[in-house]
């Protein structure tokens, strides 16, 4: 009988051994379609996040390019206004001109301040003003004769286009009016 019961203890450990083969291949194929599942998963995590990126990406693109619209319409609006302002200026509706007209005020009063110190310190404390606003701010400097330059090269090409058209048929009772060589233009600035 021991050796019955040898033969029967093989045949359990063979079996043993054959269930523990097949439960470990069931563990190892369901593990592996975890895994699979878990990087489809992960995959479709990844595109989707992927996804909602480029949309907050374009929505934020198209926010500010519609901002960007925004601003400029009320650039042109503002510029518009001035452009009508200083019109109804010059044609004299000056309850129409608004800030424009406070503003040519403004450099009327600032105009009229400046020959006032001209005319108590001479050309020289002026001079020296001028030199000294320079030195603390020069940039502002820079930038007002930049201005300033345009303005009054602006202001000759007017002057000789319109001086150019009403020459020929005006003069001075003191005598015919002096024109410019026929080769003379003015300063381009």
């Amino acid at each position: 009988m021991g050796d019955g019961h040898r033969g029967q203890a093989g045949q359990v450990t063979d079996a043993a051994g054959e269930q523990t083969r097949e439960v470990a291949q069931s563990a190892a194929s369901e593990a592996s379609q975890v895994a699979d599942t878990a990087k489809d998963q992960a995959r479709h995590m990844k595109d989707e996040v992927a996804s909602q990126a480029r949309g907050l990406m374009d929505q934020a693109k198209n926010e500010l390019r519609d901002q960007g619209r925004s601003q400029a319409d009320q650039v042109v609006q503002a510029i518009r206004r001035v452009g009508d302002q200083a019109d109804a200026l010059a044609e004299g509706r000056v309850d129409e001109a608004g800030a424009v007209a406070d503003y040519v005020r403004q450099a009327g009063d600032r105009a009229r301040q400046v020959a006032q110190r001209i005319d108590q310190r001479g050309l020289e404390g002026a001079l020296d003003d001028v030199q000294g606003f320079a030195r603390r701010r020069p940039g502002v400097f820079l930038l007002g004769c930049a201005a300033a330059g345009f303005l009054t090269g602006r202001l000759i090409r007017g002057g000789a286009a319109s001086s150019g058209a009403g020459s020929d048929a005006v003069s001075d009772a003191s005598g015919p009016t002096s024109t410019p060589p026929s080769g003379y233009a003015p300063p381009m600035v």
